[in-house]
């Protein structure tokens, strides 16, 4: 074999080497972290948010109606209760999921209302208003479950924001 044969045939040995590595990476990369959200898939969650405004956690519960692997969209419920003030959150919200090799990022934005009442000594007070509510999170996907942090912030209502974390089961 001549030497430009052989050098011929070791880029050629070396380009598929590359190429079968880069693959296994990117197929590794999917193990790591693929999103198991499904075209049409439904996920409930649970998720206990930190509402600044009042310095109180609360409970979330949510779906998501996931339209593919990347966008899904749903309704969720935020309540608190705190001495003075009980709060709760309505929000249907929009995400699009950026999947990285170990987590997923997915900035959200929707429509929020808010019901606050404060108790104050001898009287209440009650407060309704729609708002926007936007933010981001992170989660990781753990076979049909998934746990995630975000934070979000209401606007144009009652101006509130939050740091959920939870988890979620992808059906």
């Amino acid at each position: 074999m001549s030497k430009s044969r052989f050098r011929r045939a070791f880029f050629l040995l070396l380009i598929t080497c590359l190429w079968q590595v880069s693959q296994a990476q990117e197929n590794q990369s999917k193990e790591l972290h693929e999103s198991n959200f499904s075209e049409g898939s439904i996920s409930l969650g649970l998720a206990f948010p930190y509402a600044f405004s009042i310095n109180a956690l609360g409970i979330n519960a949510r779906m998501e109606y996931h339209i593919d692997e990347k966008i899904s969209f749903g309704p969720e419920i935020s309540y608190f209760n705190k001495d003075e003030a009980e709060i709760i959150d309505f929000d249907v919200v929009g995400q699009y999921i950026f999947e990285t090799r170990y987590v997923a990022f997915y900035p959200f934005l929707g429509i929020n209302y808010t019901i606050e009442n404060e108790y104050l000594i001898g009287s209440e007070r009650t407060e309704k208003e729609f708002g926007i509510v936007f933010g981001a999170g992170i989660h990781r996907n753990l076979n049909k479950f998934s746990v995630f942090l975000e934070y979000s912030r209401v606007e144009l209502g009652i101006v509130d924001q939050f740091i959920t974390t939870g988890l979620i089961y992808n059906f």
